[in-house]
């Protein structure tokens, strides 16, 4: 875990202790999403938890929005991407995250080729509009790691004014 997250849960940790909250207060649904691996929630300054996860069929992503954690089962799930039907991104599609950097919305996912599909690569989709459940999923291609090999599960976090990337990735030896 990295420092940043270490202290922000060491802060929760303390405000918890320092004010008794009745259990009823904290509890919510698990699993939020039923049928849904990897997923990924963020709650926005707009005050909606956003949604996205892999689904059963590997062949698209959802998003999905609500006001609170227990309400996201119910939200309808929006389609923003398919598979391609040949090449790449052409199967298993899994583990997206959503994210908002500098104003715009990017979903970071893993997808194969529908001819070889265990050449898991990650790849990049952008929309510019305010909520991602509108506006255009463009699609930013492969981002290239500097290894052809395997790779899943990017994330993006920003500390101390630098962003980062970090994901999984077999080395080229195959070790």
């Amino acid at each position: 875990m990295n420092r940043p997250a270490v202290f922000a849960a060491a802060a929760m940790l303390a405000l918890f202790a320092l004010q008794p909250i009745a259990a009823a207060e904290i509890s919510f649904a698990n699993p939020l999403v039923r049928q849904r691996a990897d997923p990924h929630v963020t709650l926005q300054p707009d005050g909606w938890y956003y949604y996205t996860a892999t689904v059963p069929e590997y062949d698209r992503i959802e998003v999905r929005r609500a006001r609170s954690l227990n309400e996201l089962g119910a939200a309808d799930a929006k389609v923003v991407w398919r598979k391609h039907a040949s090449g790449e991104m052409g199967a298993h599609i899994w583990a997206p995250e959503m994210h908002r950097i500098d104003g715009k919305w990017y979903i970071y996912f893993t997808a194969g080729r529908s001819d070889k599909i265990w050449e898991i690569r990650l790849y990049v989709l952008e929309n510019a509009s305010a909520n991602p459940l509108e506006g255009e999923w463009l699609e930013r291609g492969q981002l290239k790691t500097g290894w052809e090999s395997f790779s899943l599960d990017a994330t993006t976090f920003e500390h101390r004014g630098q962003r980062y990337l970090s994901w999984t990735q077999r080395a080229p030896d195959g070790s």
